[in-house]
Parts: structure tokens; sequence; C-alpha cells
């Protein structure tokens, strides 16, 4: 199938009172076209910081999201 979204080894930190804090860590998954996806998680596993990266309002610490086989992190 044609992949629409691709995570290729995201990694998310934050810098919380002067510490390190990781919410996510080398993620990788795709979803192809025709695909319905779901994302649960507890409280605080990332889910958020995942789907604001998916529509780039946050930028990966490191590895990239791809949209249509574009490297949105530049």
């Amino acid at each position: 199938g044609d992949t629409v979204i691709a995570i290729r080894n995201v990694t998310k930190e934050f810098d919380v009172n002067k510490q390190k804090v990781t919410a996510l860590s080398d993620v990788n998954f795709t979803i192809e076209k025709g695909d319905i996806f779901g994302i649960i998680g507890f409280s605080g596993a990332g889910k958020s910081t995942l789907l604001r990266m998916i529509n780039a309002l946050e930028v990966p610490t490191s590895g990239h999201v791809e949209i249509d086989g574009v490297n949105i992190n530049g």
C-alpha cells in the first residue's frame, strides 16, 4: 500500500525544572492509505506529543515524521 504517514525513530525530550524528561523514545510506525488508527495509552504516555509532531506543532528531538514521503521536519 501507499504509506501516508511514517514515524521514523522519533524521540521527544522536554526540559522540565532543569531535568530532561523523555516523552517519546525511538517510536517507529507507518500508516497506509485507507488505514484507521487509534492511539491509546495512560495519561502522560506521549499520545498528545506524538499527534502534535504529526501535525507539525512540535519538532522531534531526534528522528523525523514523513507525510506522503516528505520529511516535515526539514
